[in-house]
């Protein structure tokens, strides 16, 4: 398996480091992230020139969006991985959250040029669960033969205070009501969200990740039949 790996949090981060080291396993992994970390970018594109540096023969780094790691790597070096693998992410992507996310971005990006991928996130507070999950559901995943060039998945660890195996949940994003509350200090804007429907539905990731599961969820969008 040819598997291309980016992500949104740097070519510097530790998290990029275990996943290829954990997906060696399965294949040939080639690497293209971000120069600088590219959080909340969803699937925003740089007009224009991008410069890249050239780590090694197997990693690059973009100085520019997760999204511009995928477009570089398929149209400027060619590549034509079997899967793409986004992550795994310092924090959750789960809900409203995955419009932002330039972790789930890049896996799209990589769906909408006709490539499987997979988008993974967890803790921002350690990185126990993810070691303790991320081979297992990768395997979940190709055991299942749940990757699709129609839909991207995304998957979401437990937080580290959950230390109790309960599993895999197939969940669909959940739309949270919220609103922002913001305010203004010395021309600085800040913001917090403040949520607004407390029932949450136990088939969806904003529930999986309450209760202690591993998220799995598709997002797609309908395509053409012609």
């Amino acid at each position: 398996m040819n598997i291309l790996l980016v992500n949104d949090d740097g070519i510097d981060s530790p998290r990029l480091k275990y996943a290829k080291d954990v997906l060696s396993a399965y294949g040939d992994v080639f690497v293209v992230a971000p120069k600088h970390q590219q959080s909340g970018k969803s699937v925003a594109i740089s007009i224009g020139r991008i410069p890249f540096e050239m780590i090694d023969n197997d990693t690059y780094a973009v100085d520019g969006t997760p999204a511009d790691c995928v477009s570089f790597a398929l149209y400027a070096l060619n590549k034509t991985p079997d899967l793409v693998v986004s992550g795994i992410n310092l924090g959750y992507n789960i809900g409203v959250d995955t419009m932002y996310s330039g972790t789930v971005g890049a896996a799209l990006q990589a769906s909408f040029h006709g490539y499987k991928a997979i988008a993974f996130s967890g803790d921002f507070k350690g990185d126990m669960n993810i070691k303790r999950y991320f081979k297992r559901t990768f395997n979940h995943i190709i055991d299942n033969d749940m990757a699709s060039k129609d839909y991207i998945i995304n998957v979401n660890f437990p937080r580290e205070k959950f230390s109790e195996d309960k599993g895999i949940l197939h969940t669909e994003l959940f739309y949270v009501d919220m609103t922002l509350e913001g305010k203004i200090e010395n021309n600085i804007f800040t913001h917090k969200r403040r949520i607004l429907n407390d029932t949450i539905p136990k088939d969806t990731d904003v529930y999986a990740l309450r209760e202690g599961y591993t998220s799995v969820s598709k997002i797609y969008y309908k395509r053409s039949q012609n």
